[in-house]
């Protein structure tokens, strides 16, 4: 026969297991407790643990330990330069576009290996994508730190397999005015880094409401990928599925660029690959040009001269040689890759027989004076029309940027109407010349 316990005995033991549960530590609902202090910084490093298939927004705050926030950073483009004397040894990146600095070092030796090589590095070349996590101590921004997991070298170019994006938040804003290398309008992310991007949509009528919406300062949520390497603003372009308005932002939105204002109503070109800006009137006409050739000694055995060309096409892109004609004068800019015209002939190349008569003149560029080398000349044929009788004038930048600027050729006007209609205005327009970031 078997003993039966009544409901009051019943009672008792649970009552008793739950007692010596307790005193274990081993029975509290929803709470893990450890069992020694290294299971307690190693269940710490866990909730630490960030790993997203596809980011769902650049600037949100992923996690909170202790204070410290956490921001995911995707294709951050910008360029290294060492910490100020006296504040250590370590690298700052610098964003692009005025966003503004972050100190950053690689999550293991071969990235950081890459990071020294950039430091203060001079363009072409300095500029770099980065993708990370940026950790920040309270709020205070001057403490955030970018701990970079791979970059990418250099601005447009070979482009990196597209990253999906999910419900990123921020502003569209249109470029600066005039003709330029790269996108016309760009797409700034809301919260604590206003970093930006090129954009834009394959489907035409998305494309336009996109557009709608430049300069409105009309927050939004955007979905698809994002391309580094793209030729567009920053180097990187998003290409957007769908959108969707946000009725109240939640985050600090991009304030509106201040494109500086030209009493004269003069224009702006930026050419983005390498790094330089100026000002010009909206009658010039700019023509821009990339790779065109390339000395057979320095194609690699392995490849074949199409994909050499192709390759040094990505690479260099557009705007290496850029020609700036006003009135009856003309500039040429050569990039600095490109000094001998290595892969285009960005200017004179010869003269015909006559008389060379060898001038030289100062010149302000970007606030310094520059001496400029050139020639007078004149072909035998005779005559004074400007495909018989011109002038041109050379020098060189510090950075290796070539520039060259004269008297167009053509038959309809004379060397006397170009000191009158272009002389002058050639020459303003290159003293508005600025390194750009």
């Amino acid at each position: 026969m078997k003993a039966k316990m009544n409901k009051f005995q019943v009672l008792i033991l649970v009552v008793a297991a739950m007692i010596i549960l307790s005193a274990c530590g081993s029975f509290q609902v929803g709470v893990e407790t450890p069992s020694s202090q290294a299971d307690m910084q190693a269940d710490e490093a866990r909730e630490q643990v960030i790993s997203p298939t596809a980011v769902d927004s650049e600037l949100t705050i992923i996690d909170e330990v202790q204070s410290e926030t956490f921001i995911s950073a995707v294709a951050w483009y910008g360029k290294v330069i060492s910490a100020p004397e006296g504040e250590g040894d370590g690298a700052i990146l610098v964003l692009a576009f005025d966003v503004g600095e972050i100190a950053l070092v690689g999550v293991d030796p071969a990235v950081d290996a890459q990071i020294d090589d950039l430091r203060d590095k001079e363009p072409p070349g300095s500029d770099a994508h980065f993708w990370g996590q940026v950790s920040c101590e309270g709020e205070d921004l001057a403490n955030c730190q970018l701990v970079v997991d791979y970059l990418r070298l250099g601005g447009p170019g070979t482009i990196l397999d597209p990253q999906p994006i999910e419900g990123w938040e921020g502003v569209i804003y249109n470029g600066p005015p005039g003709p330029r290398s790269g996108g016309d309008d760009y797409f700034a992310l809301s919260g604590a880094f206003h970093i930006q991007y090129g954009i834009w949509a394959s489907d035409e009528n998305l494309g336009s409401e996109l557009e709608s919406l430049r300069d409105t300062g009309t927050v939004i949520k955007i979905w698809g990928q994002v391309l580094a390497g793209s030729l567009d603003w920053g180097g990187a372009q998003i290409q957007v599925d769908r959108f969707e308005p946000v009725e109240n932002p939640s985050t600090q939105i991009a304030p509106a660029p201040e494109w500086a204002a030209v009493d004269d109503g003069w224009l702006t070109y930026i050419n983005e690959p390498y790094h330089y800006q100026l000002r010009h009137p909206t009658t010039a006409t700019i023509t821009e040009f990339g790779v065109m050739r390339f000395k057979s000694e320095e194609k690699p055995p392995d490849m074949t001269p199409e994909e050499y060309m192709r390759y040094l096409q990505e690479t260099y892109t557009e705007g290496l040689c850029v020609l700036i004609e006003n009135g009856l004068g003309y500039i040429y800019i050569s990039a600095p890759v490109n000094q001998g015209f290595r892969f285009y002939n960005c200017g004179l190349t010869g003269l015909g027989a006559g008389d060379h008569v060898a001038k030289t003149e100062e010149i302000i560029i970007g606030g310094q004076t520059y001496t400029a080398n050139g020639l007078e000349y004149r072909y035998i044929s005779g005559g004074d029309t400007l495909d018989v009788h011109n002038e041109f004038f050379r020098l060189m930048l510090p950075d290796g940027t070539q520039i060259e600027y004269g008297a167009t050729s053509r038959n309809d006007a004379t060397f006397e109407d170009y000191l009158m209609k272009g002389y002058d205005s050639i020459r303003q327009i290159l003293s508005t010349y600025e390194q750009a970031q």
